[in-house]
């Protein structure tokens, strides 16, 4: 079986890309596959979303001057299976303290072959031999560094949130960012079809109606663009437990409706069908995961 990479990409902040891939490698990884997270924005906010047990000497900036993924640069995290490698990159203030900016971005920008660094990084033989998935978390923002990540990935993930500000930047961001990826197809790369998933849903008239708009609207896409059946509702469980560094299926919480342990599971398996049927910790259709794991 060859190593499948999915990038979470979005061209905002704000709209869960995080917390979507810290949950999704954490339960991929609980359902007994061996999963690599990769945290290029640099935010770093996926390298401290779990606890680590060992914490590599290197990390990112290893991985994109050096244009491989080696074992100095692997972390492992307190959860089997799950290992990150960090983002290790220094943020720098523009003039006036308006944007940021890292070293990496600008060596990234004036490569030629900027396109492939991370995609052929994360084609190395260790994450070949080591890993059966890889979730790459990418900046919130368009640049060099999340189109070396979106390139990377076979498939592309996109949260959107249900709200009209949101709703029409993720749809003209992500023409603009399907444009710019299509101009690797010079290189002989072709991006991987993106499948938005809808986030935060809240139990209002204008969320629910916002969200069908959305559904509707991505049928004009070209097939460029599919909406994931699963939606997340909005849910303080993920928040709650991103706090206590848990994934939120092992967070010991009741809620009315489905869990968010159960969205989370029929998220997994609609992304990866292979994983149809296949539970956390294997447990089955009528037994939680939720009652065996720690809480808060």
């Amino acid at each position: 079986m060859h190593v499948v990479i999915y990038s979470v990409v979005g061209t905002k902040g704000g709209i869960g890309k995080t917390t979507l891939t810290a949950n999704l490698g954490a339960l991929v990884a609980d359902m007994g596959l061996r999963v690599l997270m990769v945290d290029s924005d640099i935010q770093g906010s996926l390298s401290k979303f779990y606890p680590l047990d060992k914490k590599a000497e290197q990390g990112l900036t290893s991985v994109v001057l050096s244009g491989r993924v080696t074992e100095a640069a692997i972390s492992t995290t307190s959860w089997e299976r799950l290992d990150v490698i960090v983002c290790d990159a220094p943020r720098r203030r523009f003039a006036g303290g308006i944007g940021e900016s890292t070293d990496l971005e600008q060596f990234i920008q004036g490569r030629i072959d900027a396109p492939m660094i991370l995609r052929k990084a994360l084609r190395a033989p260790i994450i070949e031999d080591h890993y059966d998935l890889v979730f790459v978390d990418t900046p919130g923002a368009q640049g060099p560094l999340l189109y070396t990540a979106a390139l990377a990935a076979h498939r592309l993930i996109s949260p959107v949130l249900p709200e009209t500000p949101s709703a029409r930047e993720f749809r003209t961001g992500t023409f603009e960012l399907l444009n710019k990826l299509d101009e690797a197809q010079a290189l002989g790369i072709s991006p991987g079809p993106l499948t938005a998933v809808i986030n935060r849903v809240g139990h209002t008239n204008d969320a629910r109606q916002i969200t069908k708009e959305i559904r509707n609207s991505y049928l004009e896409m070209k097939g460029l663009v599919t909406v994931a059946d699963t939606a997340i509702p909005a849910s303080v469980a993920y928040n709650e437990a991103a706090t206590a560094q848990l994934p939120v299926h092992r967070l010991r919480k009741r809620e009315r409706g489905m869990s968010p342990s159960e969205t989370m599971h029929k998220l997994v398996w609609e992304l990866i069908p292979s994983l149809n049927g296949v539970y956390a910790g294997g447990f089955g259709e009528n037994e939680s995961s939720e009652d065996d794991h720690g809480s808060t």
